[in-house]
């Protein structure tokens, strides 16, 4: 196999990806059209609970990098484990370990924040093995936004309001 048989075709691709978009979201229109109320109801509890369409978008963020996750777990274990041999432990630097004699020599009572003693005490102490899922998504209130707004349009052009 060559390298130009592995070569994608990107602007085909891209217009694949735009006529398939186009195609749904004029699709999801008419089904508007037919069922404005449905989709009102829809839209407007959405906006009321943005999670309710982020967590199948999580999911499958979760999926698609679980490969890299598998991969990248060993190192993480075993990154855990040496940083527990040297002294950092969750519940701070371990008494007469290699970690309180390095830091008792070269900090003394103060260490730096940004330093790599502060960074392995951080880590060290850490329950959460999952790097950054925060409860509440950067996203909610966009989505929020914009499945409020778009609740009242369905509901402006079943109205008669605009067409």
């Amino acid at each position: 196999m060559s390298q130009q048989d592995l070569d994608l075709n990107w602007s085909i691709l891209w217009d694949a990806t735009t006529c398939l978009t186009c195609y749904f979201a004029t699709e999801l229109n008419n089904w508007s059209i037919r069922h404005p109320y449905i989709a009102a109801v829809t839209l407007i509890y959405i906006s009321g609970t943005p999670e309710l369409l982020l967590t199948p978008l999580r999911i499958a963020r979760y999926l698609c990098f679980l490969p890299f996750r598998l991969i990248l777990w060993p190192f993480k274990l075993l990154t855990r484990f040496i940083l527990y041999i040297v002294g950092f432990r969750r519940q701070g630097v371990a008494k007469g370990s290699y970690a309180s004699r390095y830091q008792s020599r070269r900090y003394g009572g103060y260490v730096p924040s940004q330093s790599a003693f502060s960074k392995f005490q951080a880590h060290g102490a850490t329950d959460d093995y999952e790097d950054g899922d925060e409860p509440q998504s950067t996203f909610a209130a966009p989505v929020s936004f914009m499945a409020g707004i778009g609740g009242w349009f369905v509901l402006g052009r079943a109205w008669g309001w605009w067409y």
